[in-house]
């Protein structure tokens, strides 16, 4: 029983494989040419038509794009290449140095100049204590830094985040190293 239904199979495999099919083809719902038509009735491989033997020639040109830009203020644009100095912190702390202070000071003298510049303060620590305790550890270098630049009378739009432990300038295991990574990083953005 299964050597005849195993023979049936090859026999309409090769039945199937063996026949002929004339196929006619049609674009855009147009009627084959009489040459196309006679070779498709006769099974002849006629040659193809509207094709280049030359790829180059059929090479489609891309169109050309244009970016327009808005004019902006110089100064914002000024403003958001302008780098804002790092501010660092103590072990296990989030309270201003002097030396903070005075660059936040500066800082603060840039961005009243530019109202419109968008700020990011990111707060880090460095790779002792818990994953958790330094996301919150540098949150609040991060709002300290914030907090600090209000008082000073800034009006820009501040944005706070904390990264903790988890991106690092360096990474060597000493207090050089650390003390890097114990800081506030301020962003600045170009305003609306």
């Amino acid at each position: 029983m299964r050597s005849l239904g195993m023979v049936s199979l090859l026999g309409l495999l090769v039945w199937g494989g063996c026949s002929t099919k004339s196929a006619m083809v049609r674009t855009s719902g147009s009627e084959p040419t009489s040459a196309s038509a006679s070779a498709a009735e006769s099974g002849e491989n006629a040659p193809l038509t509207g094709l280049s033997k030359h790829p180059m020639e059929e090479m489609v040109a891309r169109p050309m794009v244009v970016a327009k830009t808005e004019p902006s203020d110089g100064k914002a644009r000024e403003a958001a290449a302008h780098q804002l100095a790092e501010i660092y912190f103590a072990f296990d702390r989030w309270n201003l140095s002097d030396e903070g202070k005075k660059n936040l000071t500066e800082s603060a003298a840039m961005l009243k100049q530019h109202p419109g510049a968008k700020l990011e303060i990111d707060g880090y620590c460095d790779e002792r204590g818990s994953r958790e305790y330094n996301l919150v550890l540098g949150e609040k270098r991060a709002q300290e830094t914030a907090r600090y630049l209000t008082a000073l009378g800034i009006t820009n739009p501040v944005h706070v985040s904390s990264f903790g432990k988890e991106r690092p300038v360096c990474i060597e295991h000493d207090e050089a190293c650390y003390w890097k990574n114990r800081r506030a990083h301020l962003v600045v953005h170009e305003g609306q």
